[in-house]
Parts: C-alpha cells; sequence; structure tokens
C-alpha cells in the first residue's frame, strides 16, 4: 500500500471533526482535487484513525458504471447497520439529536436516515464515499438530506470528489458540497516525501538524480509517481545512471486510467483535449481552440475542466501534465480523426504564419497530404532545419515532401538532390543513391552536372561502378573546362576533380596530374572553390606519383588552404586530400589548427560526417607530428561515429596507419573485418594487404608479412604512387627482409627508397631512409647512417621518428660496446613516452636495464653444451638456417635453443648476443667451407614482431 505523505493538515482537521462529532457535533468534510491526488489513500488512512477512538466506520465506493442502481452508494454504506435494523427507539435510549426536528424527509430517505441517527447516537460514526461524482441520483439527495441535519448528529461524513468531471458539477453534488464544514485539497508532494515514497518502494534511498527524475515524471501527483515506480520495478537500483529510465519509461497502467476520465468529458472537453494532443504542446490557445471546433468561450471552458481534471498544468501554457495523457488522448482517436487533425493543424500553422517546421511536423504524421503547400512546407522547413544544425529532421522533412512529387518528374529530381545534400551529413551511402536517382530524372546536362557535383570525391569513390559511369557521361556532356566558361567551366572543374581523384581512367590517369598542374601557370588560379578543388586533386597526384618536389607542392598546397575558411563543409569538396600533401610535404603547422577549428563547428552542427572526417584528418596529422597517442584518441572518436558504415577503407587511411604504427591488434583485426574499398576498378593498392601484413608480422610470420607488403609495393607502382614520404613500403618489407636474413634484398629496397626520398627533400623522408639504411648496413657505416638520420630528423616535428633513430641508434652503440649508448637509448625512451609510443619506449627500458646487468662467465656456465654452441655461433653472426645446417637439427630447434640461451643471458636477440661474442665459442673449428657469415647489420636483428627501424 502506498504510504500516506504530505497530509498531516488534512488528518488534523478530519481528527477534529471526529472529536466534535462524539459531542453530537457532527459535519461533513469533501476531499476535493484532480485525478490521482490522493483522494482515495486519504479515506482509507481515516479508518484506523477513527476506530482508534471508538468510532465505528462506514464507507463506500461510487463507479460510472453503477449510477443506475438506486440507493447503490447508499446501500454500501449502511449495509452494515441493516441486521440490527429497529425503526421502533427503546425505552431507555437518549435522544438521537438535540435541538428542533428537521422536517420529516419522505420515504425511504427517512428511514435511511432514523437508522444512521440511531446508531450513531449510541456509537459515533464515520461515512466516507468516494468518487462522490458518480453516485447514483437517490444516493445523492439522501446525503444531501443528511447533510442538512449533520450538524444535530454524532456522525462525520468525508466525502472524495474528483474535480473536473461533469457529474461533479450536478446541482445535487452542489447541495452536498456546499454545506461542507471543510474543502480539502490535497497539495502536491513535496520532493522529501518523493524520496521517502521512493525509498519505500525500492527498500534503499535513491541518488539525488534519480530522485528529481522521479519528482520531475511525478509532477507531485502520487498516482503518476506510483505508476512510474510500479514500471520501473525489477529495471534494477535507483541509482544516477536509472535517472534518464525514469523519464523515458512508458507508463501504460497510467494512460487507461486517463483514457477512462477522458471518455467521461463532454464532447467539448474531449475535442479540446485532442487538439491539445495534436498540437502537442504548443501554447497559441485560438489555434487550439479552432483545431477543436470551440469558440472563445467553449474554449476556455474546456481547458478549466481539463486543469480542474489534474490533466493539465496549471500554468498560462496548455500543456499536458505527462505525456502519458497524451498517448491516452491519441488512442481515443480514430486513424481518419488522426489524420484529418493533423492536416488541419499544418494548414492552421501555416495560415497563421507560424514557423515552418512547425507545420511540418504536422504533416510527417499525415501521409495523405500531398498537396503543393504541403511540399513547399516541407522544404521550408528542411532549410530551417538545416539552419539549426538537425540534418536529420531536414532529411524527415524532404522524404516525406517526396510522397507529394510525381514519380518521374523534374520536381521530383530536385527533391532527390535536395534530400541527398542533407543525408552528405550523416548517411552518405543514401546520398549518393538518391543522387543518382536524380541524375536519370534531370533534363538538361548543365543540371546534372550540379547534382553530380554534389557528390564528395572521397564518397565517390565508393559509389558502384554504374554511378561512377553516370558521372563520367555527365562530364562528357559538359566537356573540356578549357574550352567553355561560365557555370559550365566551373562544373567541369568540380567534376575533373572527382574523376581524377578516383582515377577511373586507370593510373596512367594520375601521372598526368603535374602536367596538367604546370598547365593552369606558375600562380595556378584558386579565386573559386571549383579551381581549388581541381588543384588539390592535381597536387594531391604529383604527390603521389612524385611528379613534383616537396619545395613545389608544399608551398601551393598552404597557399589553397589560405583561400578556404575552416568550416566542416571542406569534407564535401576535394580538400580532405590537403592532409595527405601537406603531411608528405613535411607542412603541417596551418593545417592542424585549420582542421580543429573545422572540428568544433562540426560539433556544435552536430554533423556526423563531417566530425568523422576531419577525426580521420586529424588523425594523419597529430601521426605525422608523432603524436601516436592523440592520433589513436582521434581515431577511436572517428570509429565512434560511424565511420565505417559510410566511408571506404582507402579513405580511412589514417586509422589504418595508426592500427599499424601502434601495433594495436584489436584495431587491425577491427578494420580487417570491413571490406569496403572503394570503385577504384583495381587501380589502386589495398590497405587489407597492408593490414595483413602487420598482423603477419606481430605473430612472428615474417614469410607471409613479407609477402602482403610486397604485393602492396607491386600494386602501388602500378597505380604510380611512389612517394616514400607517403607509404614508406619499402622500409617495412626491407625490415622484414633483413630480420629474415636477407640483407642483400633489404639494402637493395633501401637504396632506391633512399634515392627517392632524397628526390622529394623532406626531413621526414630523408631521416627515415637513413635509419633503414642504417639497420642493415654493418660497422661504422651503419652507426654513420644512424646518427645522419638523427640529424636531419632533428628539423622534423616527427618525435616518433626521432625516438625511433634514437633507440636504433642506442643499441646499435650498445651491442659495438659504446660508451654513449645509454645517453642515446635514455633519449630514445623520453620521446618515445612524449610521443605515445610505449611499445618502444619499453624496448629502450629492456636494453638499459641489460646495460645495468651484463652477463658473465659463471651466466655462460648456465647453459647446456647445446645452447652454448648455438649461442656462439649466432653471436658470431651465423643465420638460423645455417646453424640448424651445422649441427644437423631443424631451425625449429635452433629457435628453441637460442630462446633458452636469451633467457639465461638475460639478453633480448642477436643484438645483446653479438655483445657476448667473447664469452660463446664461435665454432669455426667444426664450420664446413660452405659456412655463411652473416654482417655485422644482423646483430641488430631486434626481438620485437615490428620492422627494426
Amino acid at each position: 500500500m502506498t504510504p500516506l505523505l504530505d497530509r498531516q493538515r488534512e488528518l488534523d482537521l478530519i481528527s477534529e471533526a471526529l472529536e466534535a462529532a462524539e459531542g453530537a457535533s457532527g459535519s461533513l468534510l469533501v476531499v476535493t482535487g484532480g485525478l490521482g491526488t490522493g483522494k482515495t489513500t486519504l479515506l482509507r488512512a481515516l479508518r484506523p484513525l477513527a476506530e482508534q477512538r471508538g468510532t465505528q466506520v462506514l464507507s463506500a465506493s461510487a463507479a460510472l458504471l453503477e449510477q443506475d442502481f438506486a440507493f447503490g452508494v447508499v446501500g454500501q454504506l449502511l449495509e452494515p447497520l441493516l441486521p440490527d435494523a429497529s425503526f421502533e427507539p427503546a425505552a431507555d435510549a437518549p435522544e438521537p439529536a438535540r435541538g428542533p426536528a428537521p422536517a420529516a424527509a419522505p420515504e425511504p430517505h427517512g428511514e435511511l436516515l432514523a437508522l444512521a441517527a440511531d446508531r450513531a447516537s449510541r456509537t459515533p460514526l464515520l461515512l466516507l464515499v468516494d468518487d462522490l461524482q458518480w453516485a447514483d441520483a437517490p444516493s445523492l439527495r439522501w446525503l444531501g438530506h443528511l447533510a442538512k441535519r449533520i450538524a444535530h448528529l454524532r456522525i462525520t461524513a468525508v466525502v472524495a470528489l474528483r474535480e473536473g468531471d461533469p457529474r461533479g458539477e450536478e446541482p445535487r453534488v452542489h447541495e452536498i458540497t456546499d454545506r461542507a464544514a471543510r474543502v480539502l485539497r490535497p497539495d502536491p508532494l513535496s520532493p522529501q516525501s518523493t524520496a521517502e515514497l521512493v525509498a519505500a518502494r525500492f527498500g534503499r534511498p535513491a541518488d539525488p538524480a534519480y530522485l528529481t527524475a522521479c519528482h520531475e515524471i511525478g509532477a507531485g501527483n502520487p498516482l503518476f509517481l506510483t505508476a512510474a515506480l510500479d514500471a520501473l520495478a525489477g529495471t534494477g537500483a535507483p541509482d544516477a545512471e536509472r535517472a534518464h529510465t525514469v523519464r523515458t519509461t512508458p507508463l501504460p497502467s497510467l494512460r487507461e486510467r486517463f483514457l477512462a476520465a477522458l471518455r467521461t468529458q463532454p464532447a467539448p472537453v474531449q475535442a479540446m483535449a485532442k487538439a491539445l494532443a495534436v498540437l502537442d504542446g504548443h501554447t497559441d490557445l485560438e489555434l487550439a481552440g479552432r483545431l477543436a471546433g470551440l469558440d472563445g468561450t467553449g474554449r476556455d471552458a474546456a481547458i478549466r475542466s481539463l486543469r480542474r481534471l489534474g490533466l493539465l498544468t496549471p500554468a498560462d501554457g496548455p500543456r499536458f501534465v505527462h505525456r502519458a495523457v497524451r498517448e491516452a488522448v491519441e488512442d481515443a482517436m480514430t486513424s481518419a480523426e488522426h489524420e484529418d487533425s493533423h492536416i488541419y493543424a499544418a494548414l492552421l500553422l501555416h495560415g497563421a504564419g507560424h514557423p515552418a517546421e512547425q507545420a511540418a511536423a504536422q504533416l510527417l504524421e499525415a501521409t495523405s497530404c500531398q498537396d503543393g503547400w504541403a511540399i513547399e512546407v516541407l522544404r521550408s522547413a528542411a532549410t530551417a532545419a538545416m539552419r539549426r544544425g538537425a540534418p536529420e529532421d531536414a532529411a524527415r522533412y524532404l522524404r516525406r515532401a517526396l510522397l507529394g512529387s510525381t514519380p518521374a518528374g523534374p520536381d521530383r529530381a530536385a527533391l532527390l538532390v535536395d534530400l541527398a545534400t542533407v543525408e552528405r551529413a550523416f548517411d552518405p551511402p543514401a546520398a549518393i543513391r538518391h543522387i543518382s536517382q536524380a541524375l536519370l530524372l534531370i533534363p538538361t546536362a548543365t543540371q546534372r552536372a550540379k547534382a553530380a557535383a554534389r557528390i564528395p570525391p572521397s564518397q565517390l569513390g565508393g559509389c558502384p561502378p554504374p554511378s561512377v559511369d553516370v558521372v563520367c557521361k555527365v562530364a562528357g556532356e559538359l566537356g573540356d573546362a578549357t574550352l567553355i566558361a561560365g557555370e559550365d567551366r566551373e562544373l567541369a572543374l568540380r567534376l575533373e576533380a572527382r574523376l581524377r581523384h578516383i582515377a577511373v581512367a586507370g593510373p596512367g590517369r594520375l601521372l598526368t596530374c603535374a602536367d596538367r598542374l604546370r598547365a593552369l601557370g606558375p600562380t595556378p588560379p584558386l579565386g573559386t572553390a571549383a579551381e581549388r578543388e581541381l588543384v588539390t586533386v592535381l597536387l594531391h597526384g604529383a604527390t603521389m606519383t612524385q611528379s613534383m618536389s616537396a619545395a613545389e607542392v608544399g608551398p601551393l598546397a598552404n597557399r589553397v588552404l589560405q583561400y578556404e575558411p575552416a568550416t566542416p563543409d571542406h569534407v564535401y569538396s576535394a580538400l580532405p586530400l590537403l592532409p595527405h600533401i601537406l603531411i608528405a610535404a613535411d607542412s603541417v603547422e596551418i593545417i592542424g589548427p585549420w582542421l580543429r577549428t573545422a572540428q568544433d563547428r562540426a560539433r556544435r552542427e552536430n554533423a556526423v560526417v563531417p566530425q568523422g572526417v576531419i577525426g580521420i584528418e586529424l588523425t594523419q596529422v597529430l601521426l605525422a607530428q608523432g603524436r601516436l597517442e592523440e592520433a589513436r584518441a582521434q581515431a577511436a572518436e572517428a570509429l565512434a561515429l560511424g565511420v565505417t558504415g559510410w566511408a571506404t577503407l582507402q579513405s580511412m587511411i589514417g586509422i589504418v596507419l595508426v592500427a599499424i604504427e601502434s601495433r594495436d591488434a584489436e584495431l587491425t583485426r577491427r578494420l580487417l573485418e570491413y571490406r569496403r574499398e572503394g570503385a577504384s576498378h583495381g587501380h589502386q593498392p589495398s590497405s587489407l594487404q597492408l593490414l595483413r601484413g602487420s598482423m603477419a608480422a606481430a605473430v612472428g610470420d615474417l614469410p607471409t608479412a613479407l609477402e602482403y607488403f610486397l604485393d602492396w609495393g607491386r600494386a602501388a607502382e602500378r597505380a604510380d604512387w611512389r612517394n616514400p614520404a607517403v607509404f614508406p613500403w619499402r622500409a617495412w618489407a626491407a625490415g622484414l627482409h633483413y630480420r629474415m636474413g636477407h640483407a642483400a634484398q633489404a639494402q637493395e629496397l633501401m637504396e632506391e627508397e633512399w634515392a627517392r626520398a632524397r628526390a622529394w627533400g623532406t626531413p621526414v623522408a630523408i631521416g627515415r631512409a637513413l635509419r633503414m639504411r642504417g639497420a642493415v648496413t654493418e660497422g661504422e657505416r651503419g652507426l654513420e647512417l644512424l646518427r645522419e638520420s638523427l640529424d636531419v630528423l632533428e628539423g622534423s616535428v616527427n618525435g616518433m621518428e626521432r625516438a625511433r633513430t634514437s633507440v636504433l641508434l642506442g643499441r646499435r652503440l650498445r651491442a659495438a660496446g659504446r660508451a654513449d649508448a645509454e645517453t642515446q637509448l635514455r633519449r630514445g625512451r623520453e620521446q618515445a613516452l612524449a610521443s605515445g609510443v610505449p611499445w618502444l619506449a619499453d624496448r629502450a627500458a629492456r636494453e638499459l636495464q641489460a646495460m645495468a646487468r651484463r652477463a658473465s662467465p659463471l651466466d655462460v656456465e648456465a647453459l647446456t653444451r647445446t645452447e652454448r654452441r648455438v649461442a656462439g655461433l649466432a653471436a658470431h653472426g651465423v643465420s638460423n638456417r645455417d646453424i640448424a645446417e651445422r649441427l644437423d637439427v631443424s631451425s625449429r630447434a635452433v629457435e628453441k635453443h637460442l630462446t633458452h640461451a636469451y633467457r639465461k643471458l638475460n639478453v633480448s636477440g642477436r643484438a645483446e648476443l653479438a655483445g657476448l661474442a667473447h664469452l660463446l665459442p664461435d665454432g669455426t673449428a667444426d664450420a664446413p667451407r660452405t659456412a655463411v657469415r652473416r654482417t655485422a647489420a644482423n646483430r641488430t636483428e631486434p626481438k620485437h614482431r615490428g620492422t627494426p627501424g
């Protein structure tokens, strides 16, 4: 049972009335209020209160469906007295009442009054009548007669009357309530009482956030609150995490109560409730009255009734107290009534000059209206929604407008283009579909070109081939941009940029970008957005093919950026290629802050796709700056925005590189599950190959990893992707060659990488190539190359590359027994930690720890004979395969013995093992003439699973 809360005032007043009745001074009290205010609970609480005083309690409850039963309420009330009824008073019975006797009541009212008065003369009575508004007429007359005499009887009568019900306005009810000594209106529940009720329901106090939510949903009404708590039963502890659930929990039992209450109301009140439900909180009273078909007087009377009933807030705005009220009203409406009401509401809102979105919201509920005015309202609403940063709302309006367009008309094509433009912000695949549909309906080449230009270049790469073919056809219809002028020239430039971006004509198309760019002159025009798009695509092609140098590309790319405001809309153009270009050119000083500004605006506008694209762009920039941890955070944010639902894997290359550089196995697996490569027609290498190679290297499958990287490199060469500053695949492959003992192949790859890096001319590309050359070069020359790499990288912002070189140089110096090894290792460790590369920092820390504890002859003695022979041969540069041949064992056995030796000698791999060569046998006595000595470069073989650089 619900505890009685915030009702002490009422209990005190009724207690006073009971005390007065004991002295034959009875009274009538009325408890009134709207639906669910706790009237019934209060009446129930009076029974124990009266019985404690020795007062007999008689109760009755009226019902809506029992109004035709004469004396139904009185029968319930007096039934306990009937078996003892005696209309002949006893000789010694006291006078039933003091004062003059009232006029005799007509039968049977007089008999029933005499019966009650007779019992009250012996025992005080408390009469409780609930839902007085539904009492039958004879019972109301009897209660009216009782009210006239009650002041001289030992009777207290307490009746509950629901306000707002039409029966409560009848004269017979007024006759009773007008004679009441007190009219009690219980106050709303306080926050403290809400907390007590929640604690009583769950057996424990609740968090403040949960209590606040409960108090808001209850609106101070006990019925609302208990219905919510009933619905929440079994959903978990009442803590702050459940607060949102409280506000969104449906309350079907409450809706049924509201629906029953509404059915008792007269037609004008029901019509007003329906109008308010259709308008859903709209505060224009005149509009609501017109929708309900009421004049001003009828409207105001209906609102008063709904407020008295407790269904509307007491404030000026006619709002339902709970969403369950609106649901109940809607349940009372037929489908046709629902449709007609929303259409009429939309027409009224539109005609009265209200904002278009208010009328459009009504049209979303009425799908049958396909008039011209409705389509215009919906388009205006879509424009307004975009202005306030709600593209998904705008799309809903335009999709609804499509229902009223002709299947093959130009109006439908225009709507499809508008819809696609909106959908770009959150559903690019749908945008592509709708533009593709529109292109088939648009009559002229120029209009088709305008529609095709709405497709972002990065998204065109993900289109199915038929859609790409349509864009190619449209571009052909416009002709060569150098031969036309005006609007068509701008459109031709945009389409050229898109088709060049996806290299739809084949890989050779990319090689022409530099020539096309030079044909635009030494200072290409950048005054229009179309010109900037084309220049960006041409710069990207020249960068990928290395047809120009970084010194030529970087300044022009920054010049393009200076013409462009930092807005989220840049993601719908070719500008997302600029980070690729500027990263390759080692010129990221401007692009980083520019992207941050665009990202902040995208967040404010709630544009999901721009946020995702900008997040990927920032991922690449941060990675180029050597800030791996921040790059991983941006990648995670982009993935959380659902970029895998619409982006091609190629357009997510920043996230792919983060997975490779961070050696994040979980991120790599997640990307491997994503297969949407894009419409590259087989001309572009697959990012999946890089991911698979990285995964294979992580698990120690070096031959498979090498094959993946070489496959990717061959595909890159076919696609004319030649720049080592963009994808240093040769360095990755050379590292794997080196670890597998293929020194010549590793050096050959790095010489080619070095030549291309010098031709490109950026510190990162050159420094990285120098490091890998040093990694595969023996002796002092290798150390010299590593020091040269470090000098070059000092001028770069990429701290991660500097850290890698420092750690590798420190390891090589340590293996050579040089004193400055510790300095380089500590420096590399600090830079790795600052860049967010924990695995590199850990490697440096292990080297430093090994330096602190060097192996001794005693450690060597701990080796078995076979382990000593294997370790000795490895320390002197013999490969695992040659050791296996010499000892006539398997390569797997050699690896097992080496692993045991590493652990016993406390070294991490061959690089450290080479430093102990003076303590281990070299095996020359039994070495065959064909034994192959490995170069000193092999002594730098790392223990980790990645590449040596």
